[in-house]
């Protein structure tokens, strides 16, 4: 019997270099921004190609898809005759009849309605678009490519060509950024065919534009963060949308999302900066480095056994955003290793012992979580700590998933 797989397609291509993006920050700005013609993004759709082709056998005979992801950068940057030939590779290479859940993330300047159909029509039944806020003035300070009006059009374009299962990202707590804006932004949302909101307080990310702001001395404070969460919160569920994981509101569930920070099910991650958990093993491809995958997408730039003390911390890190936390089963099935063994690594102990500074963290015989009540209060604290370099010696790069 095959056990089911998440496949994950990396498009490391953007029409901006977005102000508050970290994902952007290790990615040369003349690579982020090629166009269908450029010689080194038709060599990039080549190179995925290549990877899910040879790679795909062997994935086969151990498992079947049950969920799909096009995440980036900006999946929906691509063009229809581009989009139709790596989804066709991946409908070659494996059955996706299995597939419970086809996603891909899109920001509202690169969905026109007839692209919206193409990729209904080709599966696709949930879309994820980055929204940001509905503010314009923020907008162009974010460095974003859209406007609200486009942010508008996307969202009702998608309905209309078919999508029933509608997420926006929105991000709240920006240095000097009011209650009222908040609000604002988010009555905006609720009134649109929305069924899944992504909330997610600012970080000021090492390398942004916005963090050098904050440097030079924009105001950022917690409780105006905590606050702007708060306002953020009380609107969505007094609307229907319950909270069920940190920064994720509605129904249904983002079950990519929950694969992927419960560990789940293995997953296989195709293309630059991607990353892969299989067989226990994690793989990955360093960003920023477009040629160096086009010129050898079969060679992982990591290659690394997945109790290692760096993956704990950040398999942690996502894990327990969500109420449920991290399962002692699901995480021993994935490494080899028991939970209560990992955790004792000095690292994860004092990474836990930080959390329960600003929370209540619960261990027992099932697993770890935070207290649902405390979920936000923990991680917009932590954002205010910059993670310390738990890498030294071995270079293993880790990337967070956007519902």
């Amino acid at each position: 019997m095959t056990k089911p797989l998440l496949i994950y397609a990396n498009v490391p291509f953007c029409n901006s270099k977005c102000h508050f993006c970290d994902w952007v920050v290790q990615v040369p700005v003349r690579d982020l921004r090629l166009n269908e013609q450029s010689p080194g993004r038709v060599a990039y759709l080549e190179a995925i190609r290549t990877q899910i082709r040879v790679q795909a056998p062997a994935l086969r005979e151990h498992y079947h898809p049950e969920i799909v992801y096009w995440g980036g950068g900006t999946a929906s940057i691509l063009g229809p005759q581009e989009i139709e030939s790596l989804y066709g590779t991946l409908s070659a290479e494996f059955d996706l009849s299995t597939v419970k859940e086809a996603t891909i993330e899109g920001s509202p300047e690169s969905l026109d309605p007839g692209k919206l159909r193409l990729l209904r029509e080709l599966g696709f039944n949930r879309i994820s678009i980055g929204v940001q806020s509905f503010d314009d003035t923020r907008l162009r300070r974010l460095g974003r490519a859209h406007a609200a009006a486009q942010a508008v059009a996307a969202v009702e374009n998608a309905r209309d060509a078919g999508f029933t299962n509608i997420n926006i990202d929105l991000i709240v707590g920006f240095p000097g950024q009011t209650g009222d804006e908040v609000a604002e932004s988010v009555r905006r949302a609720l009134a649109l065919p929305i069924n899944h909101f992504s909330i997610y307080p600012y970080r000021a990310s090492p390398g942004t534009v916005l963090r050098k702001q904050v440097h030079r001395g924009a105001k950022l404070d917690l409780n105006q963060q905590l606050q702007a969460y708060a306002i953020t919160k009380e609107l969505l569920e007094d609307a229907g949308f319950p909270e069920y994981a940190m920064s994720y509101f509605g129904a249904p569930r983002c079950q990519s999302d929950e694969a992927y920070y419960q560990l789940r099910m293995d997953w296989i991650g195709f293309g630059s900066g991607a990353n892969s958990l299989i067989g226990r093993r994690y793989l990955s491809y360093q960003k920023g480095k477009l040629a160096h995958y086009n010129a050898n997408p079969l060679a992982f730039d990591v290659n690394a056994p997945a109790d290692a003390p760096q993956l704990t911390l950040h398999f942690l890190s996502q894990a327990l955003t969500t109420v449920e936390g991290m399962d002692a089963r699901l995480y021993q099935e994935r490494t080899g290793v028991p939970l209560r063994t990992a955790c004792e690594q000095p690292e994860v102990m004092a990474y836990l012992e930080r959390m329960n500074s600003h929370g209540r963290v619960i261990v027992d015989r099932t697993g770890i979580r935070i207290h649902p009540d405390d979920l936000a209060r923990v991680f917009i604290a932590l954002n205010w700590i910059d993670t310390p370099d738990t890498t030294a010696g071995e270079v293993i790069h880790l990337e967070p998933t956007r519902a």
